[in-house]
């Protein structure tokens, strides 16, 4: 079997950033320079392009590895060692390996020839430099990266599903209106209480394009490779990952995940409040109000009875008493025909002597909230000024001047934080200087540090009490905005529920002096909760 020389070529994308004229076609070049000046005509090319030097794991150098043990090369030839490898370890292993093999290795421009030179000391310390650069490479690149997501730059090369690069500033998302409907009728669809394999079976019949065939259609040069599924293959990982991306709020996150070290490529997950987060970076496709809905609709279990109809009451009606969710059931009557009714969980998962039944049939809850709902929508219709006046009586007031107070009492905080950190700086210069002794400096350091500690534990919690009074405090401007959108509410579904309810609260059935029986029902509203003269119903049983 003939042998010949293997040209092997990389590039990395960080090499493309900070420095030098190392092309894939420059070495190519060079390469094929050197063959001809040492009389080598028996050669081919090994090219990674777009490849790290941290680990070895890339297509062209594990083809050539096969080649080697195939016995079809004898000689290896790169540009420098930068582009063979950067982790020391590792080129220093591989060398000895081709040794082994009878392979030789050459590095031209370092001058590094294993035939020759193999006794080299300069050998392993050229890798040690390449795998500093490496690692000072990556630094750089990380913090750059940092940097723009924290100026609400979009980093990545290419746009999530409803967006496209701005053409004036590729660091700009704009909607891409076509795919930014189907991402607006996903977020719908799950208010409405369909689930991800609803979502995928629709979009499939009507042969709705999947993201990865919507973007190849529009950026036919983006994979150099085929990239392609079915057309309409909607999977339901792809819609919830569209459903949990908020990017369609306006937002770009950086940061959800990391590698594990340089020479690794595993990810491992970041907590939240290390994620770089930048708001109202670009237009939003959604609204917050739907975003919320149809999440709180995702996180309520939502299982077909046996009619197969989806529950829309589905994780917002609550025992008063146990506080547990109210249990969906159905029972067959004479005639065949199957009626629905809720009972608590406690009662039916322990008896009556953990919790009373709280039994309520669907069409009375059903009934109780479609009128109440009404009454709220008709108060606000017939005098919407009135109403609002009744609700900000009943929230703005003591909130916004608590909120009020407790900012000012942070600020005092904050100052106070950073008033203690110059008199440590102070303290320190006096003991230095000998102005306090060394024992006088400990005692008063240690106080302030102590009281420094207080004040640092004392801030999250006081900012997170602030930013709870003025959602308070706005409360009234998040409900009208959401019962506004309605003209009238003919019947009800999972996506108006979700959107104006918070919770249903079901008492235990009551039976008054004559004899009657009575059960109450509370209805929760989102941001003010219970509505005086129209939240709290009582039905007769």
């Amino acid at each position: 079997m003939q042998k010949h020389a293997a040209l092997y070529c990389r590039l990395s994308v960080d090499d493309g950033s900070f420095g030098g004229s190392v092309s894939i076609e420059t070495q190519k070049i060079l390469l094929e320079q050197y063959c001809q000046s040492h009389d080598i005509t028996s050669y081919e090319f090994y090219c990674d392009d777009g490849y790290s030097g941290t680990n070895f794991n890339r297509p062209a150098f594990q083809r050539m590895l096969s080649d080697i043990h195939a016995g079809k090369i004898n000689l290896v030839i790169v540009k420098d060692l930068s582009r063979f490898g950067r982790n020391y370890v590792e080129v220093g292993l591989q060398v000895e390996h081709f040794k082994e093999q009878n392979v030789r290795f050459i590095a031209a421009d370092d001058h590094y020839d294993s035939m020759i030179n193999e006794d080299d000391l300069m050998f392993p310390m050229r890798n040690v430099m390449n795998e500093m650069y490496a690692r000072d490479v990556s630094k750089k690149t990380k913090a750059a990266k940092k940097a723009k997501a924290k100026a609400g730059q979009y980093i990545g090369s290419k746009p999530p599903f409803g967006y496209k690069l701005d053409p004036n500033d590729r660091h700009h998302l704009v909607i891409d209106e076509p795919a930014a409907e189907v991402v607006r009728r996903i977020f719908r669809l799950t208010a409405e209480g369909a689930g991800y394999n609803k979502i995928t079976r629709i979009f499939r019949e009507e042969k709705v394009l999947n993201p990865i065939t919507y973007f190849n259609q529009n950026n036919p040069d983006y994979f150099k490779a085929d990239y392609w599924r079915k057309e309409f293959d909607w999977h339901v990982t792809s819609v919830r990952a569209i459903l949990n991306n908020e990017v369609y709020l306006g937002m770009l996150i950086y940061g959800k995940q990391k590698c594990k070290s340089m020479k690794s490529k595993t990810k491992v997950k970041n907590p939240r409040e290390e994620w770089i987060i930048a708001e109202n970076t670009h237009e939003p496709i959604i609204s917050k109000e739907l975003w919320d809905t149809a999440h709180k609709v995702m996180s309520s279990k939502r299982r077909p009875a046996k009619t197969g109809e989806l529950q829309i009451f589905a994780g917002l009606i609550y025992c008063a008493d146990c506080g547990h969710c109210l249990t969906y059931g159905q029972k067959q009557r004479k005639d065949g025909t199957y009626y629905g009714a809720y009972d608590c969980w406690m009662y039916r998962t322990h008896g009556k002597e953990y919790c009373p039944s709280h039994y309520i049939n669907y069409d009375t809850v059903y009934n109780l909230v479609l009128i109440n709902l009404r009454t709220v929508l008709w108060n606000y219709r017939n005098n919407a000024q009135q109403f609002k006046s009744i609700l900000e009586k009943k929230f703005q007031t003591d909130s916004a001047k608590e909120a009020k107070k407790l900012q000012a009492e942070y600020e005092k905080k904050q100052r106070r934080f950073e008033e203690i950190d110059k008199i440590l700086c102070k303290l320190y210069e006096d003991s230095a200087l000998g102005k306090i002794s060394e024992s006088r400096y400990e005692a008063m350091s240690a106080q302030y540090e102590s009281e420094q500690r207080e004040i640092k534990e004392a801030l999250p919690d006081l900012r997170q009490r602030i930013e709870q009074l003025k959602a308070e405090s706005d409360a009234t401007d998040k409900f009208v905005n959401l019962i506004k959108k309605y003209t009238v509410i003919d019947q009800l579904d999972a996506a108006i529920l979700n959107e104006l309810i918070d919770k249903i609260v079901v008492h235990h059935k009551e039976i008054a002096e004559d004899g009657r029986v009575f059960q109450q029902v509370e209805i929760y509203y989102r941001f003010i909760g219970k509505l005086e003269n129209a939240a709290e119903s009582k039905n007769a049983a």
